[in-house]
């Protein structure tokens, strides 16, 4: 249920672009250095089960 007192605002499009800008070149980095999305979820995972 969502709480009425929380706007929820729809990104610019401006924003949406920015944002796909930027998850591609974060991609390309990624790639560039041989770490897969596999592995970035493996370590985020861990370092979670680490702070409980």
């Amino acid at each position: 249920m969502k709480d009425p007192s929380i706007k929820i605002e729809k990104p610019s499009k401006e924003a949406l672009i920015a944002l796909r800008r930027s998850s591609k070149k974060m991609a390309e980095l990624l790639k560039a250095h041989g770490i897969s999305e596999n592995e970035i979820i493996a370590e985020f995972d861990a370092m979670r089960s680490k702070e409980r």
